[in-house]
């Protein structure tokens, strides 16, 4: 049985690519038992619809100084690790 921590990675990684069958399958029973997987699996589906959205709306567009502050964390995170 996955734990949660397995199964948020596991729920991650299906937003990008197909799981194989026992993947998939142990996901879902997780789901069914963990409400607050469960909750975290639908926000990371709305989350991608939402940016799916924003992307296509022309009146949506970050200033420069936000996508360099944006960029600027995103490079300070990885030094980090």
């Amino acid at each position: 049985m996955l734990n949660c921590k397995q199964a948020s990675q596991l729920a991650s990684r299906a937003m990008d690519e197909k799981l194989s069958f026992w993947g998939k399958s142990m996901l879902t029973m997780h789901l069914l038992l963990c409400r607050s997987c469960s909750n975290f699996t639908r926000q990371l589906d709305f989350l991608r619809a939402v940016s799916r959205r924003s992307v296509t709306h022309l009146d949506f567009r970050l200033t420069r100084e936000a996508r360099q502050r944006i960029a600027n964390a995103l490079q300070d995170r990885q030094t980090d690790k």
